[in-house]
């Protein structure tokens, strides 16, 4: 098995679907397909004169709704819809966070009204994709993917890893991925805690390792240099335990965990328990945001663009590469670095860090109302293409990109955009390139998006320890349509439960001692079957 995984703990809070939801998947790759399977794409899909139209069910990356209404504003969509002879009516959920696009997927599935795709990151959903197949909301790809997806189909034989990644155990395939891979799949990591490394050299500290050195440089933040939120988070950072609770050993509160071939579940692990007394000792000292519990992401970037925070978990890309510059257009001396995720005991290495296997987890799938899945397959599928990747990634040459030495190179309408558009939200406005979404990643892309040396260095810095990973993180394995909805049903109320008594620990209104109830409570919600069951379809996985 090639270790290469992303994983994101985010939570799911999916207590106002009246339904069962499921989970499907999402990741990151590059192409390296033929030109024949391209062409061969191509003319099948051009067969017949009058466009086809196909609607489109996609929650807006947060860079992309900065600068457009609809995918349909984009270049590089107006031109697939060239090469593939379709029309895409886009249907954007609204709001900002995972919960809001989980719900107001729930009102579609259970009113049946359904887009003929769905784009989304499926292992975020409860459950598992396998829910929405056994449910008759989607179809199964296989046959399709066989006839009309060449360059899929390629990539698939050329790399078993992939082809094991995006099926099931019994081999169904339900979604068209989202994929990082190959020669031009050399990152793995993308994101990272950061730090005000400005701040770090005024006060002659280094950059903390250990969660007693981060409490000192918290306090420094605070005391000396007058941080309202030393370390800068939101409610959903404190429940997914994205930052601290790997130093503990244990995995985020939303995640399934490995040790060694065992699946296990953070908060019913013992050391748990002290990530939250560190948390609460924090809240209540001032380490963290006060507000933790109400903040967006607009209010935590506002807080970190305007000094009042010192630390906060982000991305090379859109954070480091849009927040360093707006914090230096006032403060010039600002800076930004990355710094490793903490460990207990200085000189041990960081084993929880979000890193990626070739397949992110993202994915189109399509649903039953669906009267033209062979268009819709063809039409995805030339994303996979080499051209289509070219596409995808970098947009329209001679508008978005050109070719120097036959590498391709993006023009200033990226790299200066004359409307000041950050690097990422140029992106988002011309093609699909630092975002999960159907189809060949092309990372030769970051080459060039991480324009800042404080970004070339993270990408060294993250890194470092990213295999690290891959023993701890679960791999992407399937659940069967009966533990899709088994698990669906108990994670919700797990999930539910814990995002109040979690919330209420932290900020002090229960005490530590009060969780240990709590995991009476989780195993009265069947905790332990769901960890049961992640098991089984692990054990599977391995033997695939």
């Amino acid at each position: 098995m090639k270790k290469r995984m992303r994983i994101k703990w985010l939570p799911v809070l999916a207590s106002a679907i009246s339904i069962s939801l499921i989970a499907a998947c999402s990741n990151d790759d590059s192409a390296s397909t033929s030109n024949s399977a391209s062409s061969a794409n191509s003319a099948s899909t051009n067969k017949s004169s009058e466009s086809v139209k196909i609607k489109v069910w996609y929650p807006l990356n947060g860079n992309q709704s900065a600068v457009i209404k609809s995918m349909s504003e984009i270049p590089m969509v107006q031109e697939w819809q060239k090469k593939s002879n379709v029309t895409f009516d886009w249907i954007h959920p609204s709001g900002t966070s995972t919960n809001d696009y989980i719900q107001q997927l729930g009102v579609m599935l259970a009113s049946n009204d359904l887009p003929d795709t769905m784009i989304m990151q499926w292992t975020l959903l409860p459950g598992g994709i396998a829910k929405l197949y056994n449910d008759g909301a989607i179809i199964k790809l296989n046959d399709l993917i066989d006839k009309y997806a060449p360059n899929l189909k390629k990539i698939m034989a050329e790399n078993p890893s992939v082809a094991k990644q995006i099926k099931a155990d019994n081999g169904d395939i339900l979604t068209l991925p989202n994929l990082t891979y190959g020669e031009y799949g050399k990152y793995r990591t993308f994101s990272g805690l950061i730090i005000r490394q400005d701040w770090l050299d005024e006060l002659g500290l280094k950059s903390p390792e250990t969660i007693d050195e981060w409490e000192t440089v918290l306090t420094a933040f605070k005391e000396k240099k007058g941080a309202q939120a030393p370390f800068e988070l939101n409610k959903d950072s404190v429940i997914s335990s994205n930052d601290f609770a790997g130093a503990f050993g244990v995995g985020g509160m939303n995640s399934f965990y490995l040790d060694g071939s065992t699946v296990k579940f953070g908060p019913m692990e013992p050391a748990f328990k002290p990530y939250l007394s560190i948390m609460q000792s924090w809240y209540k000292n001032g380490l963290i945001d006060p507000d933790f519990a109400t903040n967006d992401g607009k209010t935590m970037t506002t807080k970190v663009t305007t000094g009042k925070a010192g630390a906060f978990y982000g991305f090379i890309g859109g954070s480091i590469g849009s927040v360093l510059p707006a914090m230096q257009a006032t403060d010039p001396k600002a800076n930004l670095t990355a710094t490793q995720y903490p460990v207990l005991k200085k000189g041990d290495e960081p084993k929880f860090i979000p890193a990626s296997y070739e397949y992110s987890g993202t994915g189109v799938v399509i649903t039953k109302a669906n009267k033209h899945p062979e268009e819709a397959v063809k039409a995805f599928d030339y994303l996979f293409s080499q051209d289509g990747a070219m596409l995808k990634n970098f947009g329209i040459d001679g508008q978005t990109y050109t070719k120097v030495n036959g590498q391709p190179v993006y023009t200033d309408l990226i790299l200066k955009n004359p409307d000041k558009l950050p690097i990422a939200q140029a992106m988002g406005k011309y093609f699909a390139a630092n975002f999960p979404f159907v189809g060949a990643n092309d990372d030769r892309y970051n080459d060039q998006y991480y324009q800042l040396q404080q970004q070339k260095d993270a990408v060294k810095t993250y890194a470092k320890y990213a295999n690290n990973a891959y023993t701890v993180l679960m791999p992407p394995v399937s659940l069967t349509p009966e533990e899709s909805k088994e698990t669906g049903k108990i994670m919700n109320d797990v999930n539910t439960y814990l995002n109040e008594i979690v919330v209420k620990i932290v900020m002090g209104a229960a005490s530590v001692s009060e969780f240990d109830k709590a995991i009476e409570q989780l195993k009265k919600m069947n905790i332990d079957r769901a960890i049961q069951i992640q098991q089984a379809a692990l054990d599977r996985y391995n033997k695939r």
